[in-house]
C-alpha cells in the first residue's frame, strides 16, 4: 500500500511541475451571436492545436419565428492554427479551423423542441493581446438532426438552424490564465 501511495505521489508531482503541463494556455469567456450566447473554454495542447468547449443558449428560433423557447447546447471542437501573425508588442493574431460535435435540446424554426445532434465545423480568427485578453470572430455551421416525439413516434429532421449558423458570425471575448 505504501508503494502505491509513493508512486502516485511521484506521478502527481512530476505531472504538476512538468513544463508541458504547466505551460499550456487556457482561456475562459463568452460568445455572442444572433443565434445565441454562451460560455467558451479553450485549452491549447501545443502552439498549433487547441480544444474548445462551448455551452450556449440557442435563441435562433426566438428571433426568427418570434415565439418559442430558448434551447441549450454543448459543443466540443479540436481546432488547428493554420496561420499566425505576431507583432512586436506581444499581440498575436491566429487563424484556425477544426471539426467538432454538438448535442443539445432546442426548437428548430416552427418545429417543437427536440434533441439536436450533429457535426460542427469551426473557422475563425483570434486576436490574443499581451495583457491576457482574447477577442475572436468565427463561424460554426452544424450539419445534424433534430429529433422530437410526435404521437408516440420519434421524428427526425435536418436541423436547419445549424446550417444557417454559417451565415451568423460569433464574437467572443475571453480571459487568458
Amino acid at each position: 500500500m505504501k508503494r502505491i501511495v509513493f508512486i502516485s505521489y511521484i506521478v502527481l508531482v512530476t505531472a504538476l511541475f512538468s513544463d508541458g503541463i504547466c505551460a499550456q494556455e487556457r482561456s475562459f469567456g463568452a460568445t455572442f451571436s444572433y443565434a445565441g450566447t454562451g460560455f467558451d473554454y479553450m485549452r491549447y495542447i501545443d502552439s498549433r492545436h487547441f480544444a474548445q468547449y462551448q455551452i450556449r443558449m440557442e435563441s435562433a428560433s426566438l428571433l426568427w419565428a418570434g415565439h418559442g423557447k430558448a434551447g441549450v447546447s454543448a459543443s466540443a471542437f479540436w481546432n488547428s492554427v493554420f496561420a499566425q501573425i505576431e507583432s512586436r508588442n506581444g499581440n498575436t493574431v491566429r487563424f484556425y479551423a477544426g471539426p467538432g460535435i454538438s448535442l443539445g435540446y432546442s426548437e428548430d424554426f416552427t418545429y417543437r423542441s427536440g434533441l439536436i445532434f450533429g457535426l460542427k465545423g469551426n473557422i475563425g480568427a483570434e486576436c490574443h493581446f499581451a495583457r491576457g485578453v482574447d477577442i475572436s470572430l468565427s463561424i460554426a455551421p452544424m450539419l445534424g438532426g433534430h429529433f422530437r416525439r410526435k404521437e408516440g413516434m420519434v421524428n427526425m429532421r435536418l436541423y436547419r438552424s445549424g446550417i444557417y449558423y454559417a451565415l451568423m458570425p460569433e464574437i467572443g471575448i475571453r480571459y487568458n490564465f
